[in-house]
């Protein structure tokens, strides 16, 4: 939906219009950059942590005023914890990694080919993008609860187990390939991921003449592991090397 500008109209009613929805989009970013501060920050992870409520999250988006403006930001985000997940090496690292290169996967193939379509409704649409920006917002605090090495998967593992449910329910298209033997703290959000993915895959079919998102999905799987373990033994070395220089 727009405005369509008439002819008759006063160039100097146009450039009040033009200024005021620019100052909007301006003020909407920034309230959006704030929150993706908030989102961030450790306050929020320890709360998830202790407060697995399913409704918690959904109020403080709502109440943040989170736009949709953010998906790229908190996206860029979630690409630079790459560094901050390895200098925080613990027995969560390899599942963080595995976590932010199936969001970002999800988020830069089937995502951004279905935003830039138009095969589907206003109101599906919306509903995707709703869904896309509480996805990131999860990941972020799930990678940052994750990096904690006093993070108890058994008692704080707030996205296991039914977290998810409800959510894959009203997507109407649940996971069909799901491996039910994957691990607690990264089989929830696949779960939940590849029923998004067939819900966007049901509007828009991959077509014959395109790679199928599968062979891409596995594609930037095995760089980014590739890259993780090229980080890991640097890590490593660098260990080795200041205990060698030590007295």
């Amino acid at each position: 939906m727009g405005f369509s500008c008439s002819k008759q109209k006063n160039d100097h009613v146009e450039i009040r219009i033009e200024t005021k929805k620019q100052g909007y989009i301006l003020q909407s970013q920034s309230t959006s950059k704030e929150a993706i501060d908030f989102i961030e920050s450790t306050s929020l992870a320890n709360t998830m942590r202790t407060k697995p409520i399913k409704s918690y999250l959904a109020e403080q988006i709502e109440k943040q005023q989170i736009q949709l403006d953010s998906c790229e930001i908190l996206v860029d985000r979630i690409e630079a914890k790459s560094k901050l997940i390895l200098r925080s090496y613990n027995h969560f690292t390899e599942k963080a990694l595995k976590i932010k290169s199936i969001v970002l996967d999800f988020y830069r193939n089937e995502y951004v080919n279905y935003i830039n379509s138009n095969l589907d409704t206003i109101t599906n649409k919306g509903f995707i993008q709703k869904e896309t920006i509480q996805l990131l917002i999860e990941t972020t605090i799930i990678l940052n609860c994750l990096m904690d090495k006093n993070f108890d998967d058994e008692v704080e593992l707030w996205w296991g187990n039914d977290y998810f449910s409800d959510r894959i329910q009203l997507l109407a298209l649940s996971c069909t390939d799901c491996e039910d033997n994957a691990d607690n703290i990264t089989f929830p959000i696949i779960k939940y991921i590849k029923a998004l993915k067939n819900k966007i895959i049901y509007v828009m079919p991959v077509q014959s003449n395109q790679p199928k998102s599968i062979s891409n999905s596995v594609a930037i799987t095995n760089v980014h592991l590739t890259q993780f373990y090229k980080d890991l033994k640097m890590e490593f070395a660098k260990k080795v090397d200041d205990e060698d220089i030590s007295p």
